[in-house]
């Protein structure tokens, strides 16, 4: 298991790309061990922390499809059973290794359409982009 480290943010301190970079790579870290799933619990540094902690589970899934011009894609992404009892929050994130795909193959938008306890929706829409593989980062975490 990797090691992380500590990351302290003190009231007024300015909260840097690096910082939240760093936090990224933490949380990338975390659900590589722990098979798609960890608990994540944020606390202030200042004031009553009963008052001001912060405890959510964040899930993640890779869903790696190709998309191509035309009618919309919908893909769906079914969450283990009884991970959620209310719709969690929803959102994704596109990434791509490879370095020969052209621009004109990231013309597009990227639309949750449903979230319910036990699934996210969502569909990927454009005209005339270039068809190619992507991987689409899903992530859904509790209320």
């Amino acid at each position: 298991m990797a090691t992380l480290k500590s990351t302290n943010i003190n009231a007024g301190d300015p909260v840097t790309a690096d910082i939240i970079n760093n936090l990224v790579l933490d949380l990338n870290e975390l659900n590589k061990s722990t098979a798609g799933s960890f608990s994540l619990n944020l606390a202030s540094t200042g004031g009553d922390q009963n008052k001001n902690n912060v405890s959510q589970k964040v899930y993640s899934k890779v869903i790696t499809k190709q998309v191509s011009d035309g009618t919309p894609k919908t893909f769906t992404w079914t969450f283990p059973k009884d991970t959620f009892k209310v719709p969690p929050n929803c959102w994704i994130q596109l990434k791509n290794n490879s370095t020969s795909t052209p621009y004109t193959a990231f013309n597009f938008t990227i639309v949750i359409t449903s979230v319910s306890i036990t699934s996210m929706t969502f569909q990927v829409r454009g005209k005339g982009f270039t068809t190619a593989t992507h991987d689409f980062v899903c992530f859904a975490a509790e209320l």
